[in-house]
Order: structure tokens, then sequence, then C-alpha cells
């Protein structure tokens, strides 16, 4: 059962639990991080909540916003989408092809590529988009409201920093950390092979 909190919110719980097993590490880096991705996962919440009595989810409100945003004839290529939305083409794919099933987007080829393909707002999608535009921006006005105008600026200013060094970081493969006998599949499998040829005098 989660202890109760009298103040405080739950990133402040959790750095207490570390700190209660003697954890001597900086944990100001969880503070920032954590706290970011639980307000992310609220937001999200909240805004899905308004999309939803509209038929729509968080997802497919950034295709149709980011085609309006375009301006006439609220064309985009799906590869801008996928850089700009930070998405995969394959999850892309499959929000656009929901999305011109109900309608909203219409794919055309691409006059300036014949193997490409423009992905176009439809009447119908434009008219939604500016439906909902109200209801979002209340929605959003009502997740914001503990913060003050100026509490606010300053936040967008701290976060526009932030994401100025993110986007500008290379993008890395993971690596793996090896400790003690860790290797990869490949190098253990070449382990175990040597050593039973080795077992069987060959080597």
């Amino acid at each position: 059962m989660p202890h109760a909190r009298s103040e405080g919110d739950h990133v402040d719980h959790v750095l207490q639990e570390w700190r209660r097993l003697g954890s001597k590490r900086d944990l100001s880096p969880v503070a920032v991080v954590a706290r970011l991705g639980r307000a992310a996962s609220l937001l999200d919440r909240g805004l899905n909540e308004n999309f939803a009595r509209f038929g729509l989810n968080r997802n497919g409100w950034d295709v149709l916003a980011s085609l309006r945003r375009a301006g006439p004839p609220y064309r985009r290529t799906p590869t801008e989408l996928c850089r700009s939305l930070m998405r995969t083409s394959g999850a892309m794919t499959h929000l656009l092809d929901s999305l011109e099933q109900a309608g909203l987007v219409e794919r055309t080829p691409d006059p300036n590529d014949r193997r490409g393909t423009l992905v176009g707002l439809s009447r119908k999608g434009r008219t939604l988009v500016d439906r909902i535009g109200p209801s979002h921006l209340a929605t959003e006005e009502r997740l914001l409201a503990a913060l003050t105008q100026s509490e606010r600026e300053q936040l967008a200013g701290l976060l526009r920093k932030l994401l100025i060094s993110l986007e500008e970081q290379p993008t890395q493969p993971p690596t793996q950390e090896r400790t003690g006998g860790d290797r990869p599949a490949s190098s253990q499998r070449r382990h175990k092979t040597a050593a039973a040829l080795t077992r069987r005098g060959v080597r």
C-alpha cells in the first residue's frame, strides 16, 4: 500500500524512498526527468479525454493539426510528418491508415517524386480541426491552471532551452554494458565453440 503524503508530489515520495535506503547519489536529475515524464503522461490523459469527445486521440490530432498549420493545400509528405511528430515510419503508416479510413486525410501521388505520396487534409478533416481547436485550447488552459502567466513563461523558457539541447544531440544506438563475463550473444557463441573444440583436442 502506498504511503500517504501530506505534502509534495509523487516524485518527492520517490526521492524520499531512495534517501531512506541511504542513497548518496545526486538525485537532482530524477527530480527533473521523473516529473517531466509524469507530467507528460497526465497531460496526455487530460488531452485525450477531450479528443475522445470528437472520436480522436492525441496522435491523430497531432497529424491533423500539423497538416492544418501547413496552410493551403494542407499537405505534407509522410517523412515530414514523421520528423516533426517524432514517429517511426511504421507507426505513422498505421496512423495515416486509420485517419484515411475515417475520411480525415487523403493520400495523393507526389508530383515531385514519382515514388512518393503526399498526405492532405480532407475537407472533413479541416472542419474537425477547426471545431476542436477552441476546446483543445480550453483544455490546455485548464490543465495549466496551477501556474500563473509569468510561471508559464518561465517554464516555457526552461523547456525550450532543454529541448534545443536534446534536439541537437546526435542519436546513438544503445550500448550494452559489460560487467564481468558479459559478452554479446555472438561472442558468447564463439567462446563456447572455442571451449568445446579445446576440450576435444582440436585446438
